[in-house]
């Protein structure tokens, strides 16, 4: 743990880092010294296999370079620094989303690039996919898991990334995961927003198994009475019904076709059995 003096000399040093260059010495040597820190670091936690116990020692390091951190985010250079996307990475596996996207919202603005040496996915499709992993996989394993604590935070994120370039598999599993927290709320217009969410994953990624997720939340929402947040005044399910009568209608449709194509054939095979019996008798007429 850094005396408070020890942080005081990190922050200013990263703050000075990001307005002076190189030839600093006393700036470069910090700099060296921090990458030194979190080598070392790295070494130990390579010597653990369990991905729980990296995390808890990971949690236990990470103030270790507060001051660093503070120094770089308020001096805001956007300088290159391994140190600082690696902290990133490392706030999101012992589960500390806020320092995370505090650093992350650091990152993602200034284009930095992740150490080549662990990561080959640029920084935002990291974050994004380190946050949502752990959740969407507790999501789908636990039906009825609390997961509306992490709305506020998943919303910052897709906030942070909104304009980065990134697969489309990667943003529909945000748009997914951030659909998952809301399904299981109470209010109609939330369940609405999860829906939309649904949607935007499978338009993004057909591929993403939100089906039945969206078929069910339909049916959710045209049956339940819906009311807003603020009046409790009835609120407009044109959209809901509009939504469920689409999602719907391809499937009646081939109901329907398939029922017609059903009967013609059974007409056809009665016709063609009716004419072969007044075939076979009238034969037996002309041979007797």
């Amino acid at each position: 743990m850094l005396t408070p003096a020890q942080r005081h000399f990190q922050k200013v040093m990263a703050e000075r880092r990001g307005s002076s260059d190189e030839r600093d010495a006393e700036t470069r040597t910090a700099h060296e010294q921090i990458l030194f820190r979190l080598h070392m670091h790295k070494s130990s936690l390579s010597q653990i296999q369990s991905r729980q116990a990296k995390a808890a020692v990971k949690a236990s390091i990470l103030p270790e370079f507060q001051g660093w951190i503070d120094g770089t985010i308020e001096g805001d250079s956007g300088r290159a620094d391994p140190v600082i996307t690696t902290l990133m990475v490392w706030a999101v596996d012992c589960s500390d989303y806020a320092l995370a996207l505090r650093i992350g919202r650091y990152v993602v603005k200034h284009g930095l690039s992740m150490p080549e040496d662990n990561y080959r996915r640029p920084a935002p499709t990291v974050l994004t996919e380190e946050i949502c992993n752990p959740i969407l996989n507790l999501a789908t394993t636990d039906a009825g898991a609390e997961l509306s604590g992490y709305i506020a935070m998943l919303d910052e994120l897709a906030e942070i990334v909104a304009d980065s370039d990134m697969p489309d598999e990667v943003r529909a599993k945000l748009c997914k995961v951030r659909a998952f927290c809301r399904r299981g709320t109470q209010d109609g217009e939330t369940k609405g927003e999860a829906l939309k969410l649904f949607r935007e994953a499978m338009s993004l990624n057909p591929g993403a198994g939100v089906k039945r997720e969206i078929a069910s939340l339909v049916s959710v929402l045209k049956k339940a009475p819906q009311t807003s947040a603020a009046g409790g005044d009835a609120v407009d399910e044109t959209s809901f019904s509009d939504a469920a009568a689409t999602e719907t209608h391809a499937a009646e449709k081939a109901t329907r076709t398939r029922k017609q194509t059903k009967t013609a054939a059974g007409t056809q095979k009665a016709t063609r059995k009716t004419a072969a019996k007044k075939t076979m008798k009238t034969a037996a007429r002309e041979n007797a």
